[in-house]
């Protein structure tokens, strides 16, 4: 009988401290750069510790003479694993595109070699499965969708996402493959091949 109360306590105890380990932890936020009681968006701090999806490079018009803008968009790594499991991107994704502008000249590794010089802003997106801030003309269509002028990380110039974002991502959206998640159509998938 003693040996079954003892089996009872430990059972108990070891009980008691995984809820109070699972309690401790807390809930995992939604995404680590929004304002889960207005839905702002921000630029993330530590974006640059987090994994490069690819690299864009954008000429000047009527010109080939190497790169107007580079666009670097980083994600967390866990999208990156999530989204090579499911084929789709989790909620809570965070995309955040760099936008740096560029001097190009000769170089010995070539005429025409474009660098980046200096952060113009980003665009941030945000995963959202659930639908959660139907009150913002921010939000729609899967996403959060906001841009960041450089000096201004923490407050978006972007107003409506309709007007100020979707047009650009119409051309990802038709490229997109029949199979893709409809929100993840808006993505350019196909110029990240670590998603692959």
């Amino acid at each position: 009988m003693k040996s079954l109360n003892g089996v009872k306590i430990l059972f108990s105890s070891a009980l008691v401290l995984l809820c109070v380990l699972l309690l401790g932890a807390g809930p995992k936020p939604f995404a680590p750069n929004v304002d889960m009681e207005t839905g702002a968006i921000r630029v993330p701090e530590d974006y640059t510790r987090w994994a490069t999806l690819g690299t864009w490079s954008h000429s000047r018009e009527g010109s080939s003479s190497g790169a107007h803008e580079f666009h670097v968009v980083y994600t967390q790594p866990e999208t990156i694993s999530y989204y090579k499991k499911h084929r789709r991107f989790p909620d809570g994704a965070v995309l955040v595109k760099e936008l740096l502008e560029t001097e190009t000249g000769a170089m010995t590794t070539g005429p025409v070699v474009s660098h980046a010089t200096r952060l113009k802003g980003w665009f941030v997106l945000v995963r959202d499965t659930e639908g959660r801030f139907q009150t913002s003309k921010l939000w729609g269509d899967g996403w959060g969708w906001s841009y960041f002028a450089a000096d201004s990380p923490k407050v978006t110039a972007s107003t409506d996402y309709e007007a100020d974002c979707v047009a650009c991502h119409l051309p990802a959206k038709q490229a997109a493959p029949a199979s893709a998640a409809e929100a993840d159509q808006w993505i350019y998938t196909f110029g990240y091949p670590v998603l692959k």
